[in-house]
């Protein structure tokens, strides 16, 4: 069985476009970076977030091996530097954030009700966490989206606990 962050990412994939805007919210590992990068082409751009030196340096040195690094600007602050990083006139296609227990809720909260006036038709908010209980309050915010503009979507592994979050402007 393919693991919650696959299948939320194959969803994803129908609908971010080469030449789109790309968010990592979160670097982490750099895997979310990784994957964004190779959906953008040589036409789009993906900015990627993290105030972790060691994350920023193992997320560059991976993205120049794999041909990868002229399609991704690392920001060396946190998510919620995005909106500073914007360009009105080019819309998101996705952004993604990988949470945890650490992650303060209200902060990426905030930062998502930004985001989603930002997002192109069909563009999509993908929020993953391996606890569920790490987006509580981003999933009630979510619940109460209007349903004429915008898709919801939880995908949950019941035996690990891992959830994706899927948030789509229609």
């Amino acid at each position: 069985m393919r693991a919650i962050q696959n299948l939320a990412q194959l969803t994803l994939d129908e609908f971010l476009n080469v030449g789109d805007t790309a968010i990592d919210g979160t670097i982490k590992r750099g895997d979310v970076t990784r994957f964004l990068a190779s959906r953008v082409g040589d036409t789009g751009k993906v900015l990627a977030f993290s105030d972790n030196k060691k994350e920023i340096d193992d997320v560059a040195t991976s993205l120049f091996l794999s041909g990868l690094h002229d399609r991704v600007d690392i920001i060396s602050q946190d998510f919620t530097a995005i909106l500073a990083h914007l360009d009105p006139t080019h819309p998101i296609g996705a952004a993604m954030f990988q949470v945890d227990a650490e992650t303060d809720q209200t902060a990426l909260l905030n930062t998502i009700k930004s985001l989603l006036m930002g997002l192109k038709d069909h563009g999509m908010l993908l929020i993953l966490t391996n606890d569920a209980t790490d987006i509580t309050e981003l999933e009630s915010y979510a619940k109460a989206l209007p349903a004429n503009a915008y898709g919801v979507q939880k995908l949950s592994d019941l035996l690990s606990n891992e959830t994706a979050l899927l948030i789509q402007r229609l």
